[in-house]
């Protein structure tokens, strides 16, 4: 991708916006990198001006600095405002509820979350409970109670990170709870392809050991692997389903793209 090319992954008419392609909402794992100046945002753009330039090439996001911990209101009233009608944010639950208190005596910051998240209306998306690589199998009656305890009107999506959860009840547990299990592409789980929810919601995460540094361009060759999703998304579209999916810099370098090649495979698929 030539660094004076501008990545146009939706049409854009009067402050909305929609998806590539009906019910499939494609972007990646935050927006805040500087690296990414020349290819997505013009050089000099100021970190406070990236998200304003970001929702001119994508749909969605998925929020990472969520996991750090809530925002202000008065953030996510921002976001909300900058964000054209039909753009839809994804969020991580804050650590302190997954990884520090593990979703025990957690209701009270979980719901603060949730409600705060709410500030963004009509743009809010999935909110992502991302469980940490020591919660095992062990925790599913902590985590029954859990999503028993969220607040109804957003959709939830969970990630598991630890082996134990192959082949378990997990998908039971949580399509009696609506939420989605969260498909991810990352070096210590398997690849699983099955939709929990009304939507699906995939992570091209890979590994941060290769890429510790610097996201100015792809680096490894994922194009198997992203036909192999592309085939799972025809799936999930096919059935009706929404799709959420988002790419780290850690997949490929260069989240964005990931994205623009994804949408290069399937426009080749429907041309043959």
């Amino acid at each position: 991708m030539e660094d004076s090319q501008q990545i146009k992954l939706f049409e854009e008419d009067s402050g909305d916006v929609s998806p590539p392609e009906e019910g499939l909402y494609l972007g990646t794992s935050g927006w805040s990198y500087a690296d990414w100046e020349g290819a997505v945002y013009p050089p000099g753009t100021t970190p406070a001006g990236r998200l304003a330039d970001y929702v001119k090439h994508f749909a969605t996001v998925e929020i990472d600095s969520t996991f750090y911990g809530t925002p202000r209101g008065t953030t996510v009233e921002r976001w909300r405002k900058v964000a054209p009608r039909g753009f839809l944010f994804a969020a991580k639950f804050p650590l302190e509820v997954t990884h520090e208190r593990n979703l025990v005596n957690s209701r009270s910051e979980a719901e603060g979350f949730v409600r705060t998240m709410q500030g963004l209306d009509d743009r809010l998306g999935p909110l992502l409970l991302q469980l940490p690589p020591d919660f095992t199998i062990e925790g599913m009656d902590v985590l029954d109670a859990f999503l028993a305890e969220l607040p109804e009107g957003p959709s939830y999506a969970v990630e598991v990170r630890h082996r134990s959860w192959l082949d378990s009840d997990l998908p039971d547990l949580l399509r009696e709870h609506g939420a989605a299990l969260t498909l991810v592409d990352y070096p210590r789980m398997p690849r699983l392809e099955e939709a929990t929810a009304g939507f699906a919601y995939i992570r091209w995460l890979g590994n941060r050991r290769e890429f510790p540094s610097g996201h100015t361009g792809p680096k490894k060759d994922r194009t198997e692997d992203l036909r192999w999703w592309s085939d799972l998304v025809d799936r999930f579209l096919e059935e009706g389903k929404t799709v959420f999916a988002y790419a780290n810099n850690h997949y490929q370098n260069h989240s964005p793209s990931t994205v623009e090649q994804f949408l290069d495979i399937r426009r080749g698929a429907r041309s043959r």
